[in-house]
């Protein structure tokens, strides 16, 4: 399959968990759907809290709960499919795999894809971020995803906000907000630095595909 026919990939990332990437990305679907494109919603993470009042207040149906058939999604051929969590494994019931792995079969066959991932967990990006706060992750994403996006979507929370959102127990559940990793994540200092380097980083090295979006 030539280049000309493979789908667009576009990314909804941040420089922290809460930023609302993901509630985002089913707003810009729901926008397509309007406007007659077929959507299938591949898969959205169980934790985001309201996602399924956001959908129905768009008339978007989820297909999948928990997991996701990448044989069915293809045999519905849609325009566009929304896969949360790129850097997510285990979810496809069809066989095991990583959301990103998946992508790329969707992109091949000429589908567009929303996908959602924090910039953090991106092999580039990673040893940056644990230099800030020493938290690294184990299972990175391949930078090939950020090259191959066709639009990089960054929502720009202020930290100011952010903190606010996680004292008041609005992002997380009460056994995440207590762990150690949340709560040195979530230091006013900690997410000033990560939105500064995120931001440094995407003008940077993609300026042309970037999109910052103000929540």
């Amino acid at each position: 399959m030539s280049n000309i026919n493979k789908g667009k990939l576009y990314l909804f990332t941040s420089y922290a968990p809460g930023a609302g990437k993901s509630y985002l990305m089913v707003e810009r679907a729901a926008q397509q759907k309007a406007k007659g494109k077929k959507i299938i919603i591949g898969f959205l993470n169980s934790d985001h809290r309201d996602i399924d009042e956001i959908l129905k207040d768009h008339h978007v149906r989820r297909h999948f709960h928990k997991k996701y058939s990448l044989k069915k999604i293809l045999e519905l051929r849609p325009d566009l499919v929304v896969m949360d969590e790129l850097g997510m494994r285990g979810k496809n019931r069809d066989k095991k795999s990583f959301v990103y792995e998946d992508i790329e079969i969707l992109l091949e066959h000429g589908i567009d894809v929303y996908t959602s991932a924090n910039l953090k967990r991106f092999e580039q990006m990673n040893p940056q971020f644990k230099k800030i706060s020493g938290i690294g992750i184990r299972t990175t994403i391949p930078d090939i995803f950020l090259e191959k996006a066709h639009r990089i979507c960054f929502i720009d929370r202020s930290p100011k906000q952010m903190r606010e959102d996680f004292q008041s127990g609005l992002l997380f559940d009460p056994e995440e907000m207590t762990s150690k990793i949340m709560q040195k994540n979530f230091q006013p200092e900690t997410l000033e630095t990560y939105r500064n380097l995120s931001l440094e980083l995407l003008k940077n090295r993609y300026p042309d595909k970037l999109e910052i979006y103000e929540r």
